[in-house]
């Protein structure tokens, strides 16, 4: 099979299979022009789906979770905790040592400190009112951004707990947080004002007063961040100790200071405050209940896609079927879509669905995150999420995980195949998944740009969702629905 790319009637031809509602998205009215070289034909095919266990997965990511909950879909529960580490611009600076009034022991000092958290968009079914416990423990030393961490890492067992560090503890609500605003979410606000020890055993006011007079005598550990990490502040575990009933994104972790200070004549309350961005490292630990995630795999009525750290959809491709009296065409255009099987109740207990999700070749699932890559469109994918003129997706009109234009995958796969075969004759024998793709929720990283002509978001970056969604798609062995088909069309140059 040639198995090349012909893209000006591509474009039809992914219109043509992927749009059956005029409302929806403009379609083309004809796949060819009559004085076009070319004959087109389509062909369907039947494709076989089961669940997996997603494992666990790389915990790299700009926002972290937190709480523990149990699932109302499956009563399994769900636990997350997280680490942070904290930035340093390069501009960071404390006034002149001069100039700040607060002294304790006759040394410059923090007046009082606080270690924020912040939570946003919390799980539809959590408990505003549920009581959780939180508690902070101060790190003997980084994570390293060089290593990979994977959901279960836990820094408790890496021996990366500071014994006789700070620790803190807080009993907290949602309901007890305060909101600071719509993007910010709610803050729960823990004090550091106790007395605390460092490494060398040196007593001060509290951590703040640490972080200040550590800075007046080495100015060079607040140069960036990594100095910062690696000679002052090592970062902070953030361990649930009690309770249930609240599961939510943490956006970012901060820490402020205060302090007196004098200007000139005027005498004011100086303030200083830490953050925990995406520039330095974050991880989340997730604990999931894999006896009742294992009941779900067994279930071949459909497949289910389960966040965090739950479980995604495999679906086997016909290659050699797709190929098979077409080997002398070319490969148009191959569309595929995945409906939903929705709840049989509707209530505001269920999970939100994932709206992202990425088709990837399974053999290639880990290294894309590994390597922190994009979709390219032919070993990955991501789900059509065009929206009509009234702004409503794909996903949202057919209640469907649509893939206008998977023909590069299968290209890629045939190819594979044809190749290895040529070097090893049981070369499908030592790659199951040759023929193999991963449907897996995931969030994008975007990055928007603002125009006169309006704004446009720029996917940066692709990580695992942590959050908690789930859903089930028509597919499994015992499936009761329609099966799931793959649309393909192929192009014959004419001979006359």
């Amino acid at each position: 099979m040639k198995l090349n790319i012909i893209s000006g009637i591509a474009v039809a031809a992914i219109a043509l299979f992927s749009c059956t509602e005029s409302d929806d998205l403009n379609i083309g009215s004809s796949l060819t022009a009559e004085n076009d070289k070319v004959s087109a034909n389509s062909s369907t095919f039947t494709v076989s789906s089961r669940t997996l266990p997603i494992g666990n997965v790389l915990s790299r990511s700009n926002e972290s979770y937190f709480g523990c909950i149990q699932d109302p879909e499956t009563g399994a529960t769900v636990t997350s905790e997280f680490m942070s580490q904290f930035s340093i611009l390069e501009t960071f600076s404390f006034p002149d040592e001069s100039k700040v009034l607060s002294r304790y022991d006759d040394k410059v000092c923090i007046d009082s400190c606080f270690f924020d958290v912040y939570f946003f968009n919390p799980a539809s079914c959590s408990d505003s009112m549920a009581v959780l416990k939180m508690k902070i423990t101060e790190m003997s030393r980084p994570a390293e951004e060089t290593t990979d961490y994977y959901s279960n890492f836990d820094p408790a067992e890496a021996g990366l707990l500071r014994e006789d560090g700070l620790v803190l503890e807080k009993s907290f609500s949602l309901a007890s947080t305060q909101n600071i605003s719509s993007s910010s979410g709610n803050r729960l606000a823990i004090s550091a004002d106790v007395p605390y020890t460092d490494k060398e055993g040196v007593l001060y006011k509290n951590y703040g007063t640490y972080i200040m007079q550590q800075y007046y005598k080495h100015p060079e550990y607040f140069r960036n961040s990594y100095s910062f990490i690696h000679h002052v502040c090592p970062g902070f575990s953030y361990q649930l100790t009690d309770g249930s009933g609240f599961y939510s994104k943490v956006p970012y972790v901060g820490m402020r200071l205060y302090f007196n200070m004098q200007d000139s004549d005027t005498t004011f309350v100086g303030y200083v405050a830490l953050a925990g961005t995406d520039e330095v490292l974050q991880t989340t630990k997730i604990s999931n209940d894999t006896t009742v995630l294992s009941q779900l795999i067994n279930d071949n009525s459909c497949t289910y896609l389960k966040t965090p750290v739950g479980l995604l959809t495999e679906v086997t491709l016909p290659i050699d079927d797709i190929i098979r009296g077409h080997e002398n065409d070319s490969l148009l255009a191959a569309s595929i879509s995945f409906p939903r099987v929705n709840n049989s109740e509707q209530d505001n207990h269920n999970l939100d669905i994932p709206r992202n999700l990425l088709l990837v070749q399974k053999d290639s699932l880990e290294n894309f995150f590994l390597n922190n890559k994009l979709t390219d469109n032919e070993t990955s994918y991501l789900n059509n999420t065009t929206t009509n003129s009234s702004g409503k997706t794909v996903l949202e009109l057919r209640n469907t995980y649509t893939y206008d234009n998977i023909s590069s995958l299968i290209t890629h796969m045939a190819n594979a195949k044809r190749q290895g075969q040529k070097q090893d004759g049981d070369w499908v024998l030592k790659h199951p998944d040759w023929n193999r793709f991963v449907l897996i929720p995931v969030t994008l990283i975007q990055t928007t740009t603002s125009s006169y002509y309006g704004s446009s978001a720029t996917t940066t970056g692709i990580r695992h969702n942590m959050a908690l969604t789930s859903t089930k798609l028509v597919g499994g062995s015992e499936n009761s629905h329609e099966p799931i088909k793959l649309s393909v069309v192929y192009a014959k140059y004419k001979t006359e």
